[in-house]
């Protein structure tokens, strides 16, 4: 499975996790707000990406690689504590 589908698998298994049959919102776990956190970094970095193939004025390609660096090193950030938190991360890595 690759990343992007497993961090899919984790916002579905979430919805509805926080949702039980009666459409009342259950409380979502440290667990579960953490999953999020990844899939938007993860996004986020993604985007950082395409912002910085994209940008060819050399003021904007400066910022494009800091806020790419700044994303990058919050995905990690967030496996960390993925990690030290005992929450398997070897199938988003």
């Amino acid at each position: 499975m690759k990343k992007h589908d497993i961090l899919r698998l984790l916002s579905e298994i979430s919805s509805r996790l926080l949702f039980d049959n009666n459409g009342d919102e259950n409380i979502d776990t440290p667990e579960m707000r953490l999953a999020e956190q990844i899939r938007e970094a993860q996004q986020e970095w993604v985007r950082a990406q395409k912002y910085f193939q994209w940008v060819s004025d050399p003021e904007l390609v400066d910022h494009a690689i800091f806020a790419e660096e700044a994303a990058r090193r919050k995905y990690i950030y967030l496996l960390n504590q993925a990690k030290n938190q005992g929450i398997s991360t070897d199938e988003l890595k």
